[in-house]
């Protein structure tokens, strides 16, 4: 299959390349301007099994920053919530209960600050080139030891959503050789998928890590 007629997971056309700033630009719009539908619309996905095999390599009491922050609380954890978008921001610090702030995953700044770091579908949206970066920043956020939860898409090239969000698609061995670069080290990998019985549904990988 060449790249011209490469489909993504959702049988989207996907190119080899994408104007990444205008991607980025229309990406973050679509969350400010569909926060509550998003919200309500990952508000009851099933990550119960997943976040209990995260939680089972953190110690008790643990400092965790991610997205299902009031199950993190719940667990007598604590939480910090951040994302790129105000409007989910403030929507996720309501709902949770935990401190929540507004920043790009790829230009945090903490150092040696958490046990663990929940990245569900945080990345997936990230340019190709601000991939690595981005990992080298959580690994600086987390203490040695710590470890990362992510998960991204399967796939090949990148895609722009009729919505206009930015998708960008990797293989396992992408993400094995990138997070080794970045100083993390792979402790387990698995595929998933939301549903077996839905027509062109993605494959998620997902990853456990340590920071070295």
């Amino acid at each position: 299959m060449s790249e011209d007629n490469l489909k993504g997971p959702n049988g989207e056309d996907v190119l080899s390349s994408v104007r990444h700033d205008a991607a980025v630009a229309s990406t973050n719009r679509f969350y400010e301007d569909h926060a509550v539908e998003y919200f309500s619309w990952t508000f009851g996905a099933q990550t119960q099994f997943v976040l209990d095999r995260f939680l089972s390599h953190l110690p008790a009491k643990a400092s965790i920053s991610g997205r299902d922050l009031k199950f993190f609380l719940s667990r007598g954890h604590c939480a910090l919530g951040i994302d790129a978008s105000t409007a989910l921001v403030q929507m996720a610090a309501q709902h949770s209960g935990a401190p929540c702030e507004v920043a790009r995953i790829e230009s945090i700044s903490y150092e040696d600050r958490f046990d663990g770091i929940w990245a569900c579908a945080s990345l997936l949206h990230l340019p190709r080139d601000a991939f690595r970066p981005a990992l080298r920043c959580l690994n600086r956020a987390l203490k040695r030891g710590g470890t990362l939860f992510m998960a991204v898409q399967e796939g090949q090239g990148e895609a722009i959503l009729p919505d206009g969000r930015l998708y960008v698609y990797y293989s396992e061995d992408d993400i094995r050789k990138s997070l080794d670069a970045a100083g993390l080290a792979v402790d387990e990998l698995w595929t998933s998928q939301n549903s077996a019985k839905a027509v062109h549904q993605p494959v998620w990988i997902n990853v456990i890590a340590t920071a070295r």
